[in-house]
């Protein structure tokens, strides 16, 4: 953590002033200068991180492993450490899901494009879609999954990317969450609603057939009940 000069959070301090219009204290001054300081800080460790990656996947252009832990998979997004990770110009991966990059049974863009594809966990905060459901979708063909399997055969994980699934289930962009402001007991505050909380789910989704399988409820503000 650095130290800031009390010039510097005097600075930080006016420049809060000017932008809220009203008097801030010295203490949240100082926590908002230390905030942003250390923020600063960490993005400039991930850039010298990142840099001193790129220059030995020169040297191994094929990938390589990861020293240490906390790593996780951008695929499965399962924890990971050393000699369980891959790194390559996709980024990082598990080796179980690797393998499935290798073995040609997902794409190797999907580990760097997230919005090329979705998980069980997005269709389920997106559209309510509850394993239940998921799993009758898949038994009828009307949503087809990429299935990457352990060592033991059993599946490790499920991605639905949308060019399988291209008439059945939108861009990704098309139902992200948004960020709502409110103003509350002269406070700011910060919530994130679902995107059909802003649109008519069918009129915005006509083109896609995944509204044909969902109810929307609208008294609820719950876009699906399960039709069986």
């Amino acid at each position: 953590m650095t130290d800031l000069s009390n010039e510097r959070i005097q600075k930080f301090k006016d420049i809060l002033e000017k932008e809220k219009g009203m008097e801030v204290s010295w203490e949240e001054a100082t926590e908002c200068a230390n905030n942003l300081t250390n923020f600063a800080e960490v993005l400039f460790d991930c850039y010298v991180r990142d840099q001193r990656r790129k220059r030995k996947l020169k040297e191994n252009p094929k990938g390589f492993h990861l020293e240490g832990i906390g790593y996780a998979c951008f695929i499965c997004g399962g924890s990971i450490s050393d000699e369980q990770t891959w790194y390559d110009k996709y980024g990082i991966k598990c080796l179980v899901c690797q393998k499935a990059i290798d073995k040609k049974i997902i794409p190797a863009t999907a580990a760097k494009n997230k919005d090329s594809w979705y998980s069980k966990y997005d269709l389920e905060s997106r559209f309510n879609i509850d394993r239940h459901a998921l799993n009758r979708f898949i038994k009828q063909g009307i949503l087809k999954p990429r299935t990457v399997m352990n060592e033991s055969g059993r599946p490790h994980v499920k991605i639905f990317l949308i060019k399988d699934n291209k008439d059945t289930l939108p861009p990704k962009k098309m139902v992200e969450s948004q960020l709502v402001k409110e103003e509350k007991d002269g406070k700011t505050w910060y919530r994130v609603e679902p995107w059909y909380r802003f649109v008519n789910p069918r009129k915005h989704l006509k083109d896609y057939k995944i509204m044909d399988y969902l109810q929307v409820t609208y008294k609820n503000k719950n876009i699906c009940q399960k039709i069986n």
